[in-house]
């Protein structure tokens, strides 16, 4: 879908990855209601926060990031060493260097490496299949959630998406 495309794309350079952590965590939000997912403000590394990446869930850490993956890396190596799977969500752009980046560190094999594009879209698709509604109407719910997040945690609010 070219509607999340676009969005990272307005967000390039401006949001210090705080718009694409945002809308993974809205849509993990969306597609697990029981699951508590966190809500950390962008700035909170995971070292610094203790996690074990921006979205550890069971036996499940999601990292995401603006970027080719560079400082993730070292975490999902971690998580591999707890027992926990790690998943890389980088922009469509950087996908390549991540799992060249991933393959060098040794962990490639074992590191579900995604594009934050593909990643939301597939679940936009999945969502609204299960309540039978258009893919605009599930979009719009994600982005709804993505706002309240993004209110809850951090202090720019010119990183809310409108959609019309």
């Amino acid at each position: 879908m070219i509607w999340i495309s676009s969005i990272l794309e307005k967000a390039q350079g401006k949001s210090g990855g705080k718009v694409e952590q945002h809308l993974v965590g809205a849509k993990l939000k969306e597609r697990h209601p029981k699951v508590a997912v966190p809500n950390h403000p962008g700035h909170a590394g995971d070292l610094q926060t203790k996690r074990s990446g921006d979205f550890p869930l069971e036996f499940v850490s999601y990292h995401v990031t603006a970027t080719d993956g560079k400082e993730a890396i070292p975490r999902c190596k971690d998580n591999l060493e707890s027992g926990v799977h790690p998943v890389l969500l980088v922009p469509r752009r950087h996908l390549e260097k991540a799992r060249i980046r991933a393959e060098v560190a040794g962990v490639a094999e074992r590191t579900s490496i995604l594009a934050i594009e593909d990643f939301i879209t597939q679940n936009i698709i999945e969502l609204s299949t299960e309540r039978k509604e258009d893919f605009f109407t599930t979009l719009r719910t994600i982005i709804a959630e993505y706002n309240r997040r993004l209110e809850e945690v951090e202090t720019d609010m010119s990183l809310k998406i409108e959609i019309m």
